[in-house]
């Protein structure tokens, strides 16, 4: 059955079977017109014949798909998390330029930017955009409802760190924040000896996934080692005040408790804000640190001792893979799962380099 030289072709496949090349193209692109048993049949056959997509081809005859990316940019001069969602997703558009799909930036600072970009997007619907990429800030339900309408539409909507089950149809790169939150506990663990306090940031008040991470922190501390104290540090912004409430916070904290062993920054955002309250108070020999999010500043920390480790949620990866999906949504027609896990790393000082490019 399978063709002894060259590429299998269409008319290859139709020939094999007895029966149209038209309806071979209907099997292979999913399209309809054809039995569920036809093609079936078809798509086994194809797959016995060796034959491969040639997808770059296929592209000039067929209409730019347009993917709309609706994502923060962060607010700093160095690139800290979102920004390497964009670097991600910016180089799978790179890659799979000749398939004649490109993305349609639109950059929200915050839920209130996002929702009206997204009702921008899903009122042009997939005339315009094939499919959206963006994040869930906190699963307000006028955003869950511009979901809904894009998939209404057959557009293909994908966020990044969030698993939302309602509506159905989302794909999700979850944040994996139980996980997160256990890892770093473990890790908190594992530096702390003996008795002592733990300092750690809250998150974002309206963030699920930042409430999530943390309440999985405090319970594996509480029941692996209950003699750790754990001391919450309010303050949480998205401006980078690294001299803001947190670090006053913290800088409070230092100076009031003498058993501080160990700080854990929640978010990237919190980084720089505990190094530097810190380094104020002196003690930064004694303290270690636990940071988020592995990125050119806390590369540098690592480096000069500044931090201890840090727990990487690999957003650039993320952001890769998140255009890839859509790649194989809606140029490929490949069926993708509706939550598709990314790792996560923990960097080191004498593992940082490996992470540098």
């Amino acid at each position: 059955m399978k063709k002894a030289s060259g590429k299998v072709t269409i008319k290859d496949i139709s020939n094999e079977l007895g029966i149209s090349a038209v309806s071979v193209h209907r099997a292979l692109r999913g399209k309809e017109g054809i039995s569920s048993e036809l093609r079936s049949k078809i798509l086994e056959t194809a797959k016995e014949m060796g034959y491969v997509e040639n997808y770059a081809a296929a592209s000039i005859k067929r209409k730019t798909s347009k993917v709309a990316v609706v994502l923060p940019k962060d607010k700093w001069e160095k690139k800290i998390y979102f920004d390497y969602l964009w670097l991600g997703i910016n180089k799978g558009a790179q890659e799979l330029k000749g398939l004649n799909i490109e993305i349609s930036p639109f950059v929200c600072d915050n839920e209130e930017e996002q929702l009206a970009q997204l009702k921008e997007i899903a009122d042009k619907g997939p005339g315009e955009y094939g499919g959206v990429i963006t994040i869930s800030f906190t699963r307000a339900s006028e955003v869950l409802m511009q979901f809904q309408r894009m998939l209404a539409k057959d557009m293909r909507v994908l966020v990044i760190d969030d698993h939302i089950e309602i509506p159905e149809g989302l794909i999700s790169i979850p944040p994996r924040e139980i996980q997160v939150g256990k890892v770093a506990a473990e890790l908190a663990a594992l530096i702390t000896q003996g008795k002592g306090r733990i300092l750690v940031s809250c998150g974002r008040k309206d963030s699920k996934i930042h409430e999530g991470r943390l309440e999985s922190f405090c319970n594996y501390i509480k029941e692996n080692k209950p003699e750790l104290i754990i001391e919450l540090v309010t303050g949480y912004t998205r401006n980078m005040d690294h001299r803001g409430e947190l670090y006053k916070n913290a800088c409070e904290a230092l100076d009031k408790y003498s058993d501080i062993c160990l700080i854990y920054a929640l978010t990237s955002h919190d980084n720089r804000a505990f190094v530097e309250a810190l380094e104020k108070h002196g003690n930064n020999k004694k303290v270690a640190i636990i940071g988020t999010d592995l990125n050119e500043e806390t590369l540098e920390f690592l480096k000069k001792k500044r931090m201890s480790a840090v727990i990487d949620q690999n957003p650039y990866d993320k952001g890769y893979m998140a255009f890839k999906i859509m790649v194989d949504c809606l140029i490929k027609n490949i069926s993708v799962p509706d939550v598709i896990p990314c790792r996560i790393d923990i960097a080191l000082e004498n593992n940082a380099d490996l992470y540098a490019d």
